[in-house]
């Protein structure tokens, strides 16, 4: 009988808040414009995770800009930084109090999913996610937040771990836990 002895690597997040740490969900109709990253494949998966950690937050008072689309004129494509004159056509086009932009990067896949510390010293898996929020009757940038999330060497945890592989999640699995765990930030306050 083989028995595999491994340890399991993590990520540790760490979160910025540039403006607007608390807010109230409670009034209001709110938009979650369509994700951006740097893969169509993250994009699909993080709109998801966000569209699931917001609904949570807000239940039907968050409309999906697809959604929007079925039954108003707006742009195919809604920027990330937006401009007082794009709040103000926003808000002119879709009727609606709030959008919420999220962008994803996968920065680094250095590590791999599994490896030996003493293998990789200087390499990790690491990712960001950044969510900003505009309030389309002020006109005005209202939150600003960020997450990286990296993962941590095994030795420094265990020093043991030399001699057993680690799995380590990859810069996506980073990127999408560090989307919901920077929601749960917004629920949380």
């Amino acid at each position: 009988m083989i028995s595999a002895l491994y340890s399991c690597g993590s990520a540790k997040y760490n979160y910025f808040f540039d403006t607007g740490k608390q807010l109230d969900f409670s009034h209001g109709k709110w938009i979650l414009n369509s994700t951006q990253s740097n893969s169509r494949i993250f994009d699909t998966e993080l709109y998801d995770t966000s569209l699931k950690g917001f609904k949570k937050i807000m239940g039907d008072s968050l409309i999906e800009m697809n959604d929007l689309r079925s039954t108003k004129l707006v742009a195919p494509k809604i920027k990330f930084q937006l401009s007082e004159s794009d709040l103000k056509e926003l808000k002119r086009d879709t009727d609606c109090d709030y959008i919420i932009n999220i962008g994803g990067n996968a920065i680094s896949d250095g590590l791999g999913t599994l490896s030996f510390s003493d293998q990789n010293e200087n390499s990790s898996n690491s990712a960001a996610v950044s969510i900003t929020i505009y309030d389309l009757n002020a006109e005005a940038l209202i939150s600003s937040s960020q997450v990286y999330g990296k993962t941590e060497q095994q030795d420094a945890i265990f020093p043991d771990s030399k001699q057993r592989p680690s799995i380590n999640p990859s810069s996506h699995m980073i990127m999408l836990k560090g989307a919901k765990k920077l929601i749960g930030k917004y629920e949380k306050y």
